[in-house]
């Protein structure tokens, strides 16, 4: 996921009779997680985790909850990717010098 992605995302609105996620939080939010997937601040994956929003009243401008929440879990899933380092790169096993010595007979 690129910060590009997090800023452009476009959520539903809930179906008649739901309630949803207030629009502006969510969006407040989407503009943290784009920069932290940028590296430009120190949001953490566990501050994705556990957001919470305020749900709105049935009627009132909102976001569906679950289109939302599914992409959180993408977000943090690909910021604890950007925050994993790379395994170390197995190196091959150095190669030795052919040996000058002469192990059986007379050289």
């Amino acid at each position: 996921m690129t910060p590009e992605e997090a800023r452009s995302v476009a959520f539903g609105k809930p179906r008649i009779g739901r309630r949803g996620y207030n629009e502006d939080e969510v969006d407040a939010f989407l503009d943290l997680v784009a920069e932290a997937l940028a590296g430009r601040n120190i949001l953490t994956p566990d501050d994705i985790h556990y957001v919470e929003f305020t749900i709105m009243p049935v009627g009132m401008r909102s976001y569906d909850q679950a289109q939302v929440d599914l992409f959180l879990d993408e977000a943090e899933a690909a910021l604890v990717e950007l925050r994993t380092p790379p395994p170390p790169a197995v190196a091959d096993e150095p190669q030795r010098p052919p040996s000058t010595r002469k192990w059986f007979g007379r050289g």
